[in-house]
């Protein structure tokens, strides 16, 4: 997680990418993020952001002037335009100030990417963490089980060490940057949340158990989790 959090509006109607968008700041980076349906009255939720997503699927006069609005502010967000795969809209969106536009979907550490550099911000590890784990097979097991932030933030250490017993410490330490305390049962109460919701969506194909004494163990079946049900 980059020093400075970014703070992020998404507006859409698409509740996958909704909850791709937040599983990638929330989960994956831990900045802050809101989401929004609506294009109407959103000058109160522009201020104080560092980038507006805006979904545009077809031309729409509403989306262009909230981009226009956003760009006109006193301290402007960056504005990245999302949009779909049939859509021919970046003429446009750039004529009304858009900095970046995207066809979505697209890769979530791409996406990232480009946020931040026109955010100015260095592409390193600490900023932008690349590893042969994708986010998107991240957020579709989240979106599918139907976790929570909190539980999804605990999968996502779990998934990241596939296989491999994760003690109450390392997920204390990488969720709450401390050490864990003796009889905190926070997170086995997550596991347990955790561990239904992946039966009840994965039956076999995700699991995590308890190891007594020793912590928690997340397995994947090794089969493409995105042909499953």
């Amino acid at each position: 997680m980059i020093q400075d959090s970014v703070s992020s509006l998404l507006v859409t109607r698409d509740p996958k990418l909704r909850n791709a968008l937040n599983y990638l700041f929330s989960v994956a980076l831990k900045h802050h993020f809101e989401a929004s349906d609506c294009l109407k009255d959103l000058q109160a939720r522009l201020s104080g952001k560092d980038a507006v997503f805006v979904h545009m699927t077809s031309k729409c006069t509403q989306s262009l002037e909230l981009i226009t609005q956003a760009k006109s502010m006193r301290t402007a967000p960056v504005v990245i335009v999302l949009q779909g795969e049939k859509a021919d809209l970046g003429a446009q969106a750039f004529l009304a100030g858009a900095d970046d536009v995207v066809t979505w979907p697209c890769s979530l550490h791409e996406l990232a990417a480009r946020l931040f550099v026109r955010l100015g911000r260095p592409l390193d590890q600490t900023n932008l963490p690349i590893d042969k784990i994708s986010w998107e097979t991240e957020a579709y097991i989240a979106e599918r089980a139907g976790l929570t932030l909190s539980e999804a933030q605990v999968m996502r250490v779990l998934y990241h060490r596939d296989g491999q017993i994760v003690s109450r410490d390392e997920l204390s330490l990488a969720l709450d940057d401390r050490p864990w305390r003796y009889g905190d049962r926070k997170f086995d109460v997550h596991v347990a949340k955790i561990r239904k919701k992946l039966s009840d969506s994965f039956c076999s194909g995700v699991s995590v158990s308890t190891i007594r004494s020793s912590g928690y163990r997340l397995v994947t079946s090794g089969d493409d989790l995105f042909e499953r049900g």
